[in-house]
């Protein structure tokens, strides 16, 4: 593994390897196509494990569905908990999250992941997680009080000594960039000697565009894009718009459409 990285394997207890497995095995046996984020994930990229409760499971939209159907034939109880990103698929205490997009609408789960996906073994079989970069992307708007994982994106940035796909992560933040420039900072900040990590054409060009782009001229107020409960004196107090609202509705209306 990378210097200053150690490795710990996941380590399941004898319930969840079975639950987990039962559901593993329910959706290879029908060939719907997924991969795992959450924990997993984490700890393919950075050898970090966590005792974790649930299992992530990432997948396009459309696949939603067919899945929970096929989790339901294994025993699971399943709902879906919040149209635009999540539904879940629970056995006993465990449960499995379903997740097609990020918590405020962004980031939907596309074809383009499984393209760079990376296998690994996870109990006694081989499953796919999700890409490096998704997974930064995934987690770079959780940032609440009850949870943040801003340790975890500077932790991949760190074990992966910066080998990531800059110009696909730079493609899909998209208007968040600001967002992603905020996070190199604090990269620099933690890991000090260990800038080279990051790309200077990457800084530069970021460093360029907070230089040069101008300010929006509507109002525009992206606070509950990271947590709604925060951020919510914004919005029912001092009347700012609620950007994240905005998004989750403009893609629950895009998917009706669809």
């Amino acid at each position: 593994m990378k210097p200053g990285v150690t490795i710990k394997e996941p380590d399941f207890d004898s319930k969840a390897e079975k639950v987990y497995g039962e559901a593993l095995d329910a959706l290879d046996g029908a060939g719907i196509r997924y991969m795992l984020g959450g924990a997993l994930a984490l700890n393919a990229y950075t050898g970090i494990w966590r005792d974790t409760k649930d299992l992530d499971v990432f997948v396009p939209g459309d696949t939603v569905p067919r899945l929970l159907g096929m989790l339901e034939e294994a025993g699971f109880e399943t709902e879906v908990e919040d149209p635009v990103w999540l539904a879940k698929a629970r056995k006993e205490d465990l449960f499995a999250d379903v997740i097609h997009a990020s918590h405020n609408g962004t980031g939907p789960v596309n074809e383009s992941w499984f393209e760079n996906a990376r296998g690994i073994p996870v109990l006694d079989r081989r499953a796919l997680v999700i890409p490096a970069e998704e997974l930064i992307l995934s987690k770079i708007f959780v940032v609440a009080k009850d949870r943040c994982d801003v340790d975890d994106v500077l932790h991949i940035i760190f074990a992966m000594r910066g080998e990531l796909d800059w110009d696909r992560m730079l493609d899909k933040i998209g208007e968040h960039w600001e967002l992603l420039l905020a996070y190199l900072h604090l990269y620099r900040y933690v890991y000090p000697s260990h800038t080279h990590y990051l790309p200077a054409r990457v800084l530069e060009l970021l460093r360029k565009r907070y230089e040069e782009e101008a300010a929006p001229e509507e109002t525009r107020f992206r606070g509950t894009m990271l947590d709604e409960n925060t951020f919510a004196v914004d919005v029912e107090e001092w009347g700012l718009p609620d950007e994240r609202a905005a998004t989750r509705e403009e893609r629950r209306s895009g998917e009706e459409k669809g």
